[in-house]
């Protein structure tokens, strides 16, 4: 009985982490033109806006600061 329930739980919880996948959100890649160079960002549904994030960024530029980007852009194609 253990076995059955343990592989039960494990189904359904695979099922919901499948469900949720942001990947089912994602829209085509969007470039931002900056001053050290161009960040790919991927956009995600607008109501999503939280899960931009930068793809491609230009070595000089941190990660955070690439990822603030893409959010701001996410969120200005939002109030669209």
């Amino acid at each position: 009985m253990n076995k059955f329930l343990s592989l039960s739980l494990l189904g359904a919880t695979l099922a919901i982490v499948t469900a949720c996948s942001p990947i089912a959100y994602e829209t085509e890649p969007v470039t931002l033109e900056t001053d050290e160079g161009d960040v790919i960002c991927q956009l995600y549904d607008k109501k999503a806006v939280i899960l931009d994030r930068a793809i491609h960024m230009p070595h000089v530029m941190h990660v955070a600061e690439a990822d603030a980007l893409c959010r701001a852009e996410g969120e200005r194609q939002a109030k669209k």
